[in-house]
């Protein structure tokens, strides 16, 4: 078993999202080489740091 990215097991969790709200959390987490999952948790603990994903997650996100 792969050791938790983030120290612990990850819960499944179920969103609803427009089809344009999923295809620009696709081509972000694309850009960022990440999955949409890592997505939402590095916003959920704050953890945007590079210029790139300040970049495309917006100024809402910036810390």
């Amino acid at each position: 078993m792969r050791k938790p990215l983030h120290g612990q097991r990850k819960k499944d969790l179920t969103l609803t999202l427009t089809p344009e709200g999923v295809e620009m959390l696709d081509a972000k987490a694309k850009a960022l080489g990440i999955s949409k999952s890592e997505m939402i948790e590095r916003i959920a603990r704050e953890q945007v740091s590079s210029p790139l994903e300040h970049q495309l997650l917006g100024e809402c996100c910036a810390n």
